[in-house]
């Protein structure tokens, strides 16, 4: 090997330092790229989003629907997400879909405005290696100012 490939290697190792060294401040300061946060609702109600669409109001006038079909959801089945609301105005929706007790993954689907608050997407939720599965899924509201959070809980089961 000979002078310069020795540098250039040595080069590349330090800047692989660094960047571990830097990775702690760069992720740090990516995550303030995130909107603000407006408001966050959680729905407390006994809505179940395997029989109906559930609504959450997120202040006077205004609220957040959320709808998934075919019903029952089920895990590894293609399904269409709803979101409707009112007394917002979005620029942006999106669904976070976790796993309240087991990450499941990066799962956040962005919908398609179709008009007058109404935004729709194709899903699909992953197997789960429990036979029941709760998961908690995030309507995210992203809006001029910021972004608004409402939060959805249902339970999955495995199929036999």
């Amino acid at each position: 090997m000979n002078r310069l490939s020795l540098l250039a290697v040595i080069a590349i190792l330090l800047c692989g330092i660094l960047l571990w060294l830097l990775y702690p401040r760069l992720a740090s300061l990516t995550a303030t790229l995130e909107p603000s946060q407006l408001w966050q609702v959680q729905d407390k109600s006994d809505c179940d989003l395997h029989r109906q669409a559930c609504r959450v109001a997120v202040g006077p006038d205004q609220w957040v629907e959320l709808a998934i079909a075919p019903r029952p959801i089920g895990m590894l089945t293609p399904f269409v997400i709803r979101v409707q609301t009112q007394g917002l105005a979005p620029e942006a929706v999106s669904v976070d879909f976790n796993g309240v007790d087991m990450n499941m993954g990066y799962n956040r689907p962005k919908l398609a405005a179709m008009g007058e608050g109404l935004f729709e997407a194709g899903g699909l939720l992953p197997m789960c290696v429990l036979n029941t599965m709760r998961w908690r899924a995030q309507v995210l509201v992203d809006m001029p100012d910021g972004r608004g959070i409402a939060a959805f809980e249902f339970d999955t089961t495995r199929k036999r």
